[in-house]
């Protein structure tokens, strides 16, 4: 908790603030800017941190700038792996809106320290993500479906926990490196 209250302090976030966090590479394909845009159709007062790097950053500040969200908006660039889950532990609800998606393992980790998740339902993410039970999906391209979503999870305490609880059963049942070992063991026994 005080780690906790340390880094919301570093980074300038005000009590009663819900967080938002994404982590990509700031590309095209993960559609960062409908995350920043969704900013516009929430109610609730919001922090937005970003971390990740890539040829979109600079224009996502300027996307920051136009709507007058630099009080709003966090970028944190590259952070250290063994990092990340402090930003995660601060944060209310992961986000990435992508328009294409391999296994999405931000997703993962996200999901695997207790918190919900917002994807797109396209590439590989229903394979993890169960609309309802394990996330929620938003519409491809759409900030205020978006919006809407990340204000459910703000608001909906029994489906936030629900989404939380499977999420990290998901993810220890189907992601674990022991069981995937095991997985693989039986494979190759199979195949001997």
């Amino acid at each position: 908790k005080i780690i906790t209250k340390k880094l919301k302090l570093e980074l300038g976030i005000e009590s009663g603030k819900k967080v938002i966090i994404t982590v990509s590479r700031l590309v095209k394909k993960n559609a960062v800017d409908d995350l920043i845009k969704a900013g516009q159709y929430l109610d609730s007062p919001f922090k937005i941190i970003i971390i990740g790097q890539g040829q979109d950053e600079q224009k996502l500040k300027f996307l920051v700038e136009k709507l007058k969200f630099e009080n709003k908006v966090i970028f944190l660039g590259q952070i250290k792996h063994q990092d990340l889950p402090q930003y995660l532990s601060i944060s209310d609800v992961f986000v990435r809106p992508s328009l294409s998606e391999g296994l999405g393992i931000a997703f993962l980790e996200a999901k695997a320290v207790g918190l919900p998740v917002i994807g797109t339902p396209i590439g590989g993410i229903p394979d993890f993500l169960r609309n309802r039970e394990t996330g929620l999906f938003c519409q491809v391209r759409n900030p205020q479906d978006l919006a809407k979503k990340i204000e459910e999870l703000f608001f909906n305490d029994q489906l936030r926990e629900r989404i939380i609880q499977n999420g990290q059963k998901l993810v220890q049942e189907k992601y674990n490196w022991n069981n995937i070992a095991l997985k693989m063991e039986e494979i190759f026994q199979n195949i001997i």
